[in-house]
């Protein structure tokens, strides 16, 4: 109504003065919101997802450390079905992960010689795990796509050599990771694992936190740093490596 009461009014000169208007408009209300969303984005505290940062590593990692004779990702299947190809591979990296070490913790070595007579080796509680990182588009819309994270034992694949064949009919995902179908309820080796690795990184990020405050806390405190930085220019090294205060 309101472009056909402008028409009416002041002809198609008037209608392409409102469209300008209109657009003037929009333009301004987007700048405005673009202004809002970048303050929102700064002041806002940012989320750290400790198992989203544990992947990513291991994709960095094992994109540098790829073996050059390998190529695709492949599942073997069963009897029922047949093989199918994942995607190509462009990292690989080993790790040493683990299942429930509270059963390890504080051993003594009465408790190891039980474990070693009972048959129960404390090194089967760490495993070694073999990270396929592959994309499944191919070439060049792979360069848009995500990498994604494969966790297998070393007994769940071919060589790597070539074409990496797991031994399985399906994947499943976990925690923005992918395992072997048969891996789906072992919780000891995928819970326990994705938890110790996230607890340990969650210490890390304290520790990094710990050092932001500490040096912030002392650069609010104007007179402290100024006290701080007055020391550090009246000590003066010695020849054993000590400082001793200079002469005022």
């Amino acid at each position: 109504m309101v472009v056909g009461y402008t028409l009416w009014q002041g002809g198609v000169g008037g209608v392409t003065d409102l469209i300008g208007r209109l657009l003037k408009w929009a333009v301004v209300l987007i700048l405005f919101g673009v202004v809002i969303f970048i303050v929102m984005k700064i002041l806002q505290k940012p989320k750290i997802d400790l198992v989203e940062n544990d992947r990513k590593d291991m994709i960095e990692a094992g994109v540098l450390s790829k073996p050059p004779m390998v190529k695709d990702l492949y599942f073997t299947g069963d009897k029922e079905h047949g093989e199918f190809r994942v995607g190509k591979i462009i990292g690989y990296v080993q790790l040493q992960s683990y299942k429930d070490l509270d059963i390890l913790a504080g051993l003594t070595p009465e408790h190891i010689a039980e474990l070693d007579r009972q048959g129960k080796v404390p090194a089967n509680y760490i495993i070694k795990e073999d990270v396929f990182i592959f994309k499944t588009l191919p070439f060049p819309f792979s360069f848009f796509e995500e990498a994604k994270v494969l966790r297998t034992l070393e007994d769940e694949h071919s060589q790597l050599i070539g074409d990496v064949k797991v031994y399985g009919v399906s994947m499943i995902k976990k925690y923005s990771t992918y395992f072997p179908n048969r891996a789906h309820l072992d919780i000891a080796r995928i819970d326990i694992a994705i938890i110790r690795e996230a607890w340990r990184g969650q210490i890390h990020q304290f520790l990094r936190d710990m050092v932001s405050i500490t040096q912030n806390a002392v650069g609010l405190d104007a007179q402290y740093k100024k006290e701080l930085d007055q020391r550090k220019l009246l000590k003066l090294p010695t020849p054993l490596g000590n400082q001793e205060e200079g002469s005022r």
